[in-house]
C-alpha cells in the first residue's frame, strides 16, 4: 500500500502542472486514508464540494488503491499555505470526515510549489 501511494503521488506531481494549469495551485495537501465504505464516502465528499470551495480548495482529485478501492488517495490544491492550514485543521472538516467513514486517522503532508 505505502509503495502504491508514493508511486501515485509521483505520477500525480508529475502531471499536475498539466491538470492544474489554468489554477495557481501553490500548496498541495496529499491526504491519504482508508474508509469503510468507498461508495458512501464518495458520496459524502461530492456534497462537501461548497465547503471545499469556500474552504479555499482551487483543485481536487481522488484516486483509489487498485488493489483495495476502500483506500484513497486525494489531493486538495490551495493558492497559500494559510488555506489549506485552516481547511485541513477545520471542524467541517473533521465532522464530514467522520460522518463519511473516515476508518482510520489521516496521512496528511502538505507541500509548497518549488520556485
Amino acid at each position: 500500500m505505502t509503495q502504491f501511494i508514493r508511486s501515485l503521488a509521483t505520477s500525480v506531481f508529475l502531471a499536475l502542472p498539466v491538470a492544474a494549469s489554468a489554477q495557481d495551485v501553490s500548496v498541495l495537501a496529499v491526504i491519504s486514508h482508508p474508509v469503510e465504505n468507498y461508495g458512501v464516502w464518495r458520496q459524502i465528499y461530492d456534497d462537501f464540494a461548497d465547503a471545499q470551495q469556500a474552504g479555499g480548495v482551487i483543485m481536487e482529485q481522488v484516486y483509489q488503491d487498485p488493489a483495495d478501492p476502500n483506500n484513497v488517495l486525494v489531493l486538495h490544491g490551495f493558492a497559500s499555505l494559510e488555506d489549506a492550514e485552516e481547511f485541513l485543521t477545520s471542524d467541517k472538516l473533521k465532522s464530514a470526515m467522520e460522518g463519511a467513514g473516515v476508518a482510520a486517522p489521516p496521512t496528511v503532508k502538505v507541500v509548497a510549489r518549488a520556485d
